[in-house]
């Protein structure tokens, strides 16, 4: 179908290039957008899995507006400590207390730019066959799920949104003049034209030890299932919602729709969560690395 605005009228007009049976269902393509949006702008997703969901480390904070946030909104990131034998306190470690200071500084620079800290994955389902119906499941529906292929891209372009983690995770001892290091990046960031497509950095070009590279990739995996548990449900439970919607015969509702985009949003972050654990659990035991060179935590200081 091809169609346009008509100004005279004030209305759209649609017209068809080939000829449509009696009942055919009539399908517009909106175009390759993400889930979210689709469902924000139109209330509907594809429930065939063929369309685009994001995963995202931003567990604390909200990454889309036009606004950098308060310092305090990104202190969550910090309340950690990992790296250090011991939780920081100002007078007992006053260097890696300002090291702290700089890293709430540098988080609330790149806080509003999307591609630190979201990546888009791959469709659960990949086809070029335009479904029959977008409004009548088949017979045979299941729900989607990622398969294998989301882990090849990952391992790919998983640590493309690692440089929150890469920071929240660095040490004095990681890196010599960390300060004045990030003190550099600070300076690009606050003379970035604007806070939503920030510079590369020296700390993403940075060669990183194995250990600091594990503590990232930990740091990862936290935030990911921080983000899937705020839910308050689980993948399963929420399959079996969209299903008994669906012998319902409710798959054409809001709540069928709004049910998928959140089931996407949870397998998204647990297949970041799935790949992140499998790269630690690979490199349990790595030879001339300690727990001590690691300190990770799972609870807060």
């Amino acid at each position: 179908m091809v169609g346009g605005y008509d100004a005279v009228k004030r209305r759209g007009r649609a017209w068809s290039t080939k000829a449509i049976q009696p009942g055919q269902e009539l399908i517009m393509d909106y175009g390759r957008f993400h889930d979210y949006v689709l469902f924000g702008q139109y209330g509907y997703v594809p429930s065939d899995g063929t369309g685009v969901t994001i995963t995202s480390v931003a567990a604390y904070h909200n990454i889309i507006g036009d606004d950098l946030p308060d310092l305090e909104q990104m202190m969550p990131y910090l309340q950690f400590d990992h790296g250090y034998p011991e939780c920081i306190e100002k007078e007992l470690h006053p260097a890696a207390f300002r090291l702290k200071e700089l890293k709430s500084r540098y988080l609330r620079e790149i806080a509003i730019d999307s591609s630190r800290w979201a990546l888009p994955l791959p469709p659960r389902l990949s086809t070029d066959v335009t479904p029959p119906s977008t409004t009548i499941l088949p017979d045979d529906y299941t729900v989607p799920s990622f398969g294998t292929e989301v882990y090849e891209f990952l391992e790919t372009h998983a640590l493309s949104v690692s440089l929150g983690c890469r920071l929240v995770t660095l040490t004095e001892e990681d890196l010599d003049n960390a300060e004045d290091f990030l003190l550099k990046d600070i300076e690009t960031l606050e003379k970035a034209s604007s806070p939503l497509d920030t510079p590369t950095l020296q700390l993403e070009e940075l060669q990183v030890s194995p250990a600091w590279m594990i503590r990232t990739i930990h740091c990862m995996r936290m935030m990911a299932s921080a983000q899937k548990d705020m839910y308050g449900t689980t993948i399963e439970s929420k399959t079996r919602e969209i299903m008994t919607l669906a012998r319902d015969g409710k798959s054409n509702t809001l709540e069928f729709n709004a049910a998928h985009v959140m089931l996407g949003e949870m397998q998204s972050q647990e297949a970041l969560e799935t790949w992140a654990l499998d790269v630690l659990q690979s490199v349990s035991g790595m030879e001339g690395l300690s727990p001590q060179d690691l300190y990770v935590r799972s609870e807060p200081c």
